[in-house]
């Protein structure tokens, strides 16, 4: 099961800068243009989350009643400008917070983290990300099939991805060459040692064209490969 933050509406510049504070923080988030999409994804999608975000110039009740309905998240509204008629409305048709969205990302991020806290704390979950793990610098998100080097994201095949999460998930531990075909490739498959050679020149090559990247997969002649990862 998924755990994310979604987003409902906003505007290019939004957009790219709240992916860019939300990677810094390790989060793993889903936007979508409008609360009709949001509503089509809750029902459809077996996925549980921890807030979710509406931003908007003006609020449909009756979709906000929606939204509701199908989640027990909480839920804050973010006006572009404040209307004490329009927050007593939404907070009645079911949100749990209405705010002016502030022009500071970082500091709608911390309205967003207090409700986060309030509500994980209440049911007693865990408030990190599912299938999200943190390596220095990079972060790993399973569920999303992303992962971001240093704020840039790192685009893989889907056994270059497991290959990656392998390796970047266990810094320094080193497996062997039969290890990883076993969980990379899988018993049905069998690969030849050129098949991880190619598989890692390809994922260096990707890693060297991320500016300030130094994180390395090393190779232990005769062994296997282990993941370093200098990422100052």
């Amino acid at each position: 099961m998924k755990k994310w933050v979604l987003i409902v509406g906003y505007n290019l510049d939004w957009k790219k800068n709240i992916r860019q504070e939300c990677i810094k923080y390790g989060m793993a988030i889903h936007m979508l243009s409008d609360m009709i999409e949001a509503i089509k994804e809750l029902v459809e999608e077996n996925s549980y989350l921890l807030i979710v975000l509406c931003v908007s110039c003006s609020v449909d009740l009756h979709q906000l009643k929606l939204i509701r309905k199908l989640t027990q998240a909480p839920v804050l509204v973010m006006s572009e400008k404040y209307d004490g008629v329009e927050k007593i409305a939404a907070i009645e048709a079911g949100a749990d917070e209405y705010i002016q969205r502030p022009k500071n990302i970082r500091e709608s991020l911390a309205s967003c983290y207090a409700l986060i806290r309030r509500f994980t704390g209440w049911n007693c979950q865990d408030t990190h990300m599912a299938d999200s793990s943190l390596q220095g610098n990079i972060i790993i998100n399973e569920s999303y099939h992303r992962i971001y080097v240093h704020e840039q994201e790192l685009s893989l095949t889907r056994q270059e991805f497991s290959f990656f999460c392998l390796l970047a998930s266990n810094p320094n531990r080193v497996f062997t060459h039969e290890q990883l075909f076993q969980k990379v490739w899988g018993s049905e498959y069998v690969p030849t040692e050129n098949c991880i050679h190619s598989c890692v020149r390809r994922i260096r090559r990707k890693l060297e064209e991320i500016p300030g990247c130094t994180c390395t997969i090393e190779n232990l002649r005769g062994i296997g490969y282990s993941f370093r990862a200098n990422t100052e």
